[in-house]
């Protein structure tokens, strides 16, 4: 009986939380890329198409400009305030960012 009342295992942590966070995220039907970045703008992980190749570095770079950009206009309204979500609507695609301490996760969707 004391079996049943043992607490759960814990989640997955390091590596192993990090792979399921970007295959859950790029098994959503209208997500065509994840990309994992370190907070100096340089490519750690990608997944999907859209960020493969040439493509993945343009959007790193184009991202950690764009962070940067927001997170210090973020400051200067409100000095103790952080950014915490940017969402980015074009014609064509989404980005969602999700800036961290030492990360940045980017998340490239169709948004229809």
């Amino acid at each position: 009986m004391s079996s049943s009342s043992q607490p759960p295992p814990p989640p997955p942590s390091g590596t192993d939380s990090l792979e399921d966070t970007i295959s859950r995220l790029s098994n959503y039907r209208n997500v065509h890329g994840v990309m994992i970045l370190s907070r100096q703008g340089g490519l750690i992980r990608t997944e999907g198409e859209a960020f493969g190749g040439e493509q993945g570095r343009v959007y790193a770079k184009a991202v950690k400009g764009i962070v940067e950009g927001v997170r210090a206009g973020v400051v200067e309204v409100d000095e103790g305030d952080d950014l915490r979500l940017l969402r980015i609507r074009t014609k064509k695609h989404e980005l969602i960012i999700t800036p961290d301490e030492k990360y940045l996760l980017v998340v490239l969707q169709d948004p229809s």
